[in-house]
């Protein structure tokens, strides 16, 4: 089965679709036993450059996993498998700062919210946030929101629980200097 979806680095936004016999992009994502990925008629985006530069085209990529800050499937994620794990989960809004991004969502968890040990005891490298904002610090206006979003947690700076609805980042917290 083929879908399509976004991946984001450091600089580049990769556009393409994945054929994986699963049912979600994190049980994708979460495979251990490859750690790349195969994407098909692909379309690679600079960060800086978005809708200043025409995108770069190539028929096929390998893309390595542990390049990829987050990703998201383009069309919504909502199979009755990813249902039925959000109706047994507790949701707790939090923050994610990444290198250059800053994600704002809901994480689903099975127990109570310990930032300690939020995602020690995951065995995932991807973890999903729903209703999900990821802002690019450098240029901030750069802000896409999708229902999932899959952060990489081995690149993860940060996570903390936010107590408002709101983005954290925009209602007046400092934001983290520019490298």
């Amino acid at each position: 089965m083929y879908f399509e979806a976004e991946f984001y680095t450091f600089d580049h936004v990769i556009r393409g679709s994945v054929d994986t016999p699963h049912e979600r992009l994190s049980d994708f994502l979460n495979l251990k036993n490859d750690t790349s990925i195969l994407i098909r008629d692909v379309k690679i985006s600079r960060l800086l450059g978005l809708g200043k530069t025409p995108p770069i085209l190539m028929p096929e990529t390998r893309m390595e996993k542990h390049s990829i800050l987050f990703a998201y499937p383009v069309e919504k994620d909502m199979s009755q498998k990813s249902l039925y794990r959000r109706v047994l989960r507790q949701v707790f809004p939090v923050a994610v700062i990444l290198p250059n991004f800053e994600l704002v969502g809901s994480i689903h968890l099975s127990e109570k919210l310990e930032i300690r040990r939020v995602l020690l005891s995951r065995t995932e490298d991807f973890i999903a946030l729903t209703d999900a904002t990821a802002s690019y610090s450098l240029y901030p206006t750069v802000t896409v929101w999708r229902n999932t979003i899959l952060f990489n947690k081995n690149r993860m700076i940060l996570i903390g629980e936010h107590l408002s609805s709101e983005n954290p980042f925009e209602s007046g917290l400092p934001r983290p200097p520019a490298a």
